[in-house]
């Protein structure tokens, strides 16, 4: 009986250790990034939709910077659908690409929901659709949370955000 709790206990270490040799290597090649993002609004068009008050529909366009924990800057740029009530609640989608100094660029495509007065919140999900340089071949996902910093006007703010976003992607083996 002994032997058998050895063995068993034994054979129980043996996975133990490759577990914890393998797991890792398995996910060594994903890297997760962390940075925020600060834009404004660059251009939008807005439509009415008469089913209820201060429906609306629009497309817009943001720019501005993300800031990497790490300390790398790159423009941010990004274009999107929205559909919205009283500029309260909504929905959008879009597309987003982030410009680095090396002339690498990441494009991802995200949703998400807006909510809230003031602060009005914004929480979504992204996936990179696209790499150049030393991003060539990303593949992975995002979420991103943040709040308007100032609402949208037209003569005195442009609806500044700012955006906490985690990534986690892999590269190509080169």
């Amino acid at each position: 009986m002994r032997k058998s709790k050895m063995t068993i206990l034994g054979c129980m270490g043996v996975f133990l250790l490759a577990a914890l040799v393998l797991i890792p290597a398995a996910q060594a090649g994903e890297i997760t990034s962390k940075y925020k993002i600060a834009s404004s609004i660059f251009k939008m068009e807005v439509l009415p939709v008469p089913d209820v008050k201060g429906h609306v529909v629009g497309i817009l366009e943001r720019r501005g910077v993300a800031i990497y924990e790490n300390g790398e800057t790159a423009a941010y740029h990004s274009r999107l659908t929205f559909d919205s009530i009283k500029g309260q609640e909504g929905t959008y989608s879009g597309y987003c690409d982030i410009s680095f100094a090396d002339g690498s660029i990441t494009m991802t495509k995200f949703q998400g929901t807006s909510s809230g007065i003031e602060p009005r919140l914004i929480k979504g999900t992204a996936k990179y659709i696209k790499g150049t340089g030393r991003f060539e071949g990303i593949k992975g996902k995002a979420s991103f949370s943040g709040n308007y910093v100032t609402p949208y006007t037209k003569d005195k703010s442009k609806g500044d955000v700012v955006l906490e976003v985690t990534s986690t992607y892999t590269l190509p083996k080169k």
